[in-house]
């Protein structure tokens, strides 16, 4: 499980369609907020790598991606090409955008889909 706060950490994701979305995304949020890209400020990024990110709590939390999917409590699933995006609001700032690749995602039957 990889987890991006800041620019630079978007080199560690192996998969450069997600690398590249992860980008977009954040450049997005800088020029609607016309600031500089804060995790804290405008939420943050999980890349899952493997089956057990889908069950594992995310570091600093007391949940998974499953339990949030399985209890209905995310914002949103987007099925892309080659990965989904799953959207968890943490407060009212702050969020996690989740990426997973379809070959890990689709070996689970979860209730969104």
């Amino acid at each position: 499980m990889k987890f991006i706060q800041s620019k630079a950490e978007i080199q560690e994701v192996q998969e450069q369609p997600i690398a590249d979305a992860i980008l977009d995304t954040i450049q997005m949020l800088e020029n609607q907020y016309e600031e500089p890209y804060q995790a804290t400020l405008h939420g943050w990024f999980v890349v899952c790598e493997d089956e057990q990110d889908l069950i594992q709590p995310f570091p600093d939390l007391t949940f998974s991606l499953a339990e949030k999917l399985n209890a209905g409590e995310v914002e949103f699933v987007e099925k892309k090409k080659d990965w989904y995006e799953a959207y968890i609001l943490l407060n009212d700032n702050e969020g996690i955008l989740v990426y997973v690749p379809k070959t890990i995602f689709e070996q689970h039957r979860f209730q969104v889909i």
